[in-house]
């Protein structure tokens, strides 16, 4: 064992049990507040008796505010603290998410909805930031791994635990349950996080010293410092080349249980199987490569090395594999082609994340939101230009061909994002 290794080891680990313990359980419910309303969705429709154009306005609504607050969510968070921000952020979605049943209307839902999602605005801007100030640069990609490991465990698990929960008690309970257990993990994330590592009883001394080591001065971010990094090249790369990955992703999250049916002729008894599989890829991909991740800054020593390599081939793998599963004939090789797809999209996110925290350093919040901001806005634009093509091109087949092509748009711009050099633009 090396002599970091050592000193890592001794230092202590509180900083991973909070990851695990509570950073994780946080997100999975957010996940699980997404998901529940479009499991009860079938249900809440018949019962008011909405159009499904009205179902779809529900919906989506929730995307509308989530995305167009990130970076103002991310501000925020750089100015009160994750603490704050995520505590009072997980108060108002859990207690939304609690309220769904109280809508009578077209309009009460997609009020509650669209409420909902400037609650969770703040989350991934202020976990990101938590994350970055709790842990070690050459750890972050691990860090990273556990937050985007409790959102992707939502896909695999929610749906089934919401049927269950509407089969036994009505879908009004399932929104009253998930409500209730935000607040819970929100009681727990006041009681357990502190702004500064330093400053909590529960991080030893030396563990404080290891994170503080991990650290680099950091300035405050400057007055004004967002509208000047628009005219920043990188800062328009890291949230584009997420742009691109979220059109390849969004077949996965919008599409793929559709296309099984519909093209590859799936029952219902094996949709869930064929469905859920490819977010298992991901989940675990998403542990591996924050760990390769962190391996190889702590090899080399270079920030470059430990990112760009992996997202880019991640974009190119993830694009090829999904293009590959369109035109088998063969099933079983279909859904391992879809494993490999969704699998690679993990080589991307981890990097993403990590180069945000790179770049951004004093003005993480910014660059997080940015980014998250350009990424919601493609989850609107790829399931609706997926199905346009679809329409037009005739077929599946063409149109996730042009849609993946994006792939290798975003393997170019990080050609271009350079998380070795922070973004000057932010610094005061």
């Amino acid at each position: 064992m090396s002599a970091s290794s050592l000193s890592q080891a001794s230092a202590g680990r509180f900083r991973w049990a909070l990851a695990i313990g509570v950073i994780l359980p946080i997100t999975f419910v957010m996940s699980l507040d997404r998901t529940v309303i479009v499991v009860a969705a079938p249900t809440i429709q018949k019962e008011y008796g909405f159009s499904l154009v009205q179902m779809s306005l529900i919906l989506t609504s929730f995307s509308w505010t989530y995305a167009f607050l990130q970076v103002p969510a991310g501000w925020l968070a750089e100015r009160i603290g994750p603490r704050r921000a995520l505590y009072w952020a997980n108060a108002l979605w859990s207690l939304l998410t609690a309220a769904t049943p109280l809508g009578f209307s077209i309009t009460s839902f997609v009020g509650i909805r669209m409420l909902l999602g400037a609650g969770q605005a703040a989350d991934w801007p202020a976990s990101i930031l938590a994350l970055k100030r709790w842990f070690p640069r050459q750890e972050r990609s691990g860090a990273n791994s556990v937050l985007l490991g409790g959102l992707y465990l939502g896909p695999i698990v929610a749906a089934p635990l919401t049927v269950a929960i509407i089969a036994a008690f009505g879908w009004r309970a399932a929104f009253y349950l998930c409500g209730l257990l935000g607040l819970l993990l929100g009681f727990v994330w006041w009681n357990s996080f502190r702004d500064d590592p330093d400053t909590h009883p529960r991080v030893s001394a030396a563990e404080a010293a290891l994170i503080a080591a991990g650290q680099t001065a950091e300035p405050r971010p400057a007055r004004g410092a967002f509208v000047r990094s628009l005219g920043n090249v990188r800062f328009w790369a890291i949230g584009l080349q997420y742009f691109c990955l979220i059109l390849i992703q969004s077949f996965f999250t919008a599409w793929l249980p559709t296309y099984l049916v519909q093209v590859r002729h799936f029952k219902l008894a094996s949709l869930g199987y064929g469905a859920s599989l490819p977010w298992v890829a991901l989940f675990i991909m998403v542990f591996v490569t924050g760990r390769l991740s962190d391996m190889v800054l702590r090899r080399t020593g270079s920030v470059w090395a430990a990112r760009v390599p992996f997202a880019i081939g991640g974009f190119i793998v993830s694009a090829a594999a999904l293009i590959a599963a369109s035109r088998t004939p063969s099933i079983p090789l279909m859904m391992t082609l879809l494993c490999v797809s969704l699998g690679a999209i993990g080589l991307v996110q981890v990097s993403i994340w990590s180069a945000c925290q790179d770049l951004g350093r004093g003005a993480t919040g910014i660059v997080s939101g940015w980014t998250n901001f350009l990424g919601n806005a493609s989850g609107f634009v790829g399931p609706t230009l997926t199905a346009i093509l679809v329409e037009q091109l005739g077929g599946w087949r063409g149109a996730i061909t042009l849609v993946t092509l994006a792939g290798l748009l975003g393997a170019v711009l990080w050609l271009f994002v350079h998380p070795e050099r922070p973004l000057e633009t932010l610094d005061a």
